[in-house]
């Protein structure tokens, strides 16, 4: 069997980032945030090391840790994710100043709310909502700060990011749009409030940042890994290193309807990937039976709003070919489907989401919905059961079909102890 050892500077164990909220809305408490027990590692005798890798030496199939300690490995997976996007103006050290991304960072917050009766957020993501909605609802007066006139572009568009702003509008947010922090003041080393781009004061006694992410490729560049914005990874989820891998937050992705290199940053495309990744350091994946990132896919909420989107989420500026179908609209629902000759590209759901995945299968298939572009939104039409009768095969989630098989059959393999099939790659270590 191989040994399997862990590096995380994070002294947290492994926790769902998902749950921050309810963390923060004091629904649960920090033990209801871990993802694991916490004798995960010693009861599957995985080696734990509290520390940071400083360096890989690629030739030598070692790292250098911050504590001076260096390691070997025989595969190595870089799964170290990203750190919170932060700003450059003055006054960032003032108590009550908060990015939003980790444990420590909301216990930070949690620290400081005592005494707070006013905090300004900046920042269109999901974290940043998700803390908006949460203080809110515990009586604070919350500004947010939106350096466009719409949420989360590149997900959203106008319409859904309008939905979500009256959602905040109405419980009593006050959002501010084009603008951005240009200054936090304090007084006595604590945040008393921010000013403006447009030089507008804004009294607050906390500030939140919630303005994105940023992969930590620093050490992983130095070490000559091919990176953009973040690792680049192949099908199987391979680096251009060998016997090193990378999942997760650090990786980018091509987005297989425009091409365009993007970080997704979501929890579920990063398990996916890791199961991805798992497979190819066993030589179950191999570029013929490999991961299939399929077509970008979020799903979350969004102030109260069950939100999900798959694809396109608004036509290229070109828009030749492009057909928006948009469903009659109802109470704090939106609902569109964006087709190009007739080939759905793009889904976006807001407030119902039931149908996202079956539009996703659709979507992942390239099928022509030209005979029923019409019906889409219809309450007797049944997409799923329509794509049934054309023999559509169902969504792509995560590894492609065909390793899906190729993985079945190794693990098989391993359980009854019998050689795997010889139409799939196998290596023995």
């Amino acid at each position: 069997a191989a040994e399997i050892t862990v590096v995380a500077d994070d002294p947290f164990p492994v926790y769902y980032r998902p749950a921050l909220k309810d963390y923060l809305g004091g629904k649960i408490r920090e033990e209801k945030l871990w993802a694991r027990p916490i004798n995960f590692y010693q009861d599957r005798r995985i080696r734990f090391l509290n520390d940071r890798v400083m360096g890989i030496e690629v030739a030598g199939h070692s790292l250098m840790l911050r504590g001076g300690q260096n390691i070997g490995y025989s595969r190595l997976l870089l799964a170290h994710g990203a750190r919170a996007s932060t700003l450059t103006c003055p006054g960032l050290n003032l108590a009550g100043v908060t990015t939003l991304r980790t444990v420590a960072d909301y216990q930070k917050v949690l620290s400081h709310l005592p005494g707070v009766r006013r905090v300004v957020i900046t920042g269109s993501g999901t974290l940043a909502l998700e803390s908006i909605e949460t203080l809110r609802h515990r009586g604070l007066q919350v500004t947010h700060l939106l350096r466009r006139r719409s949420l989360w572009s590149e997900v959203l568009d106008p319409t859904a990011s309008d939905l979500v702003l009256q959602q905040e509008t109405r419980d009593g947010v006050d959002v501010r749009y084009e603008q951005e922090i240009a200054e936090i003041v304090g007084h006595d080393g604590k945040v008393s409030g921010i000013v403006t781009t447009t030089g507008i004061h804004i009294s607050c006694e906390a500030v939140l940042l919630g303005i994105g992410i940023e992969p930590i490729i620093d050490f992983v560049k130095s070490a000559g890994i091919a990176c953009g914005r973040g690792v680049k990874v192949d099908g199987a989820m391979h680096t251009n290193a060998p016997d090193i891998y990378a999942a997760g937050d650090l990786i980018e992705t091509a987005d297989p309807l425009t091409g365009r290199s993007r970080v997704i940053g979501q929890w579920y495309p990063s398990i996916q990937q890791a199961r991805a990744a798992a497979y190819s350091m066993l030589d179950i994946l191999d570029a013929k039976h490999q991961f299939r990132f399929g077509n970008f896919y979020n799903a979350s909420m969004l102030y109260g709003l069950d939100f999900a989107s798959v694809g396109l989420s608004t036509v290229p500026k070109d828009g030749k070919g492009y057909q928006e179908i948009i469903a009659d609209p109802q109470p704090r629902t939106y609902q569109k489907v964006i087709l190009k000759n007739g080939v759905p590209v793009g889904m976006l759901a807001l407030g119902d989401r039931r149908s996202v995945l079956t539009f996703k299968r659709a979507v992942d298939a390239a099928v022509d919905l030209s005979p029923v572009s019409t019906q889409l939104f219809a309450p007797d039409f049944k997409l799923g059961a329509w794509l049934d009768a054309q023999g559509v095969s169902p969504p792509i989630l995560g590894v492609s079909r065909e390793g899906a098989v190729a993985i079945k059959q190794a693990l098989s393999a391993v359980r009854t102890n019998t050689p795997p099939s010889p139409n799939k790659p196998h290596k023995p270590h």
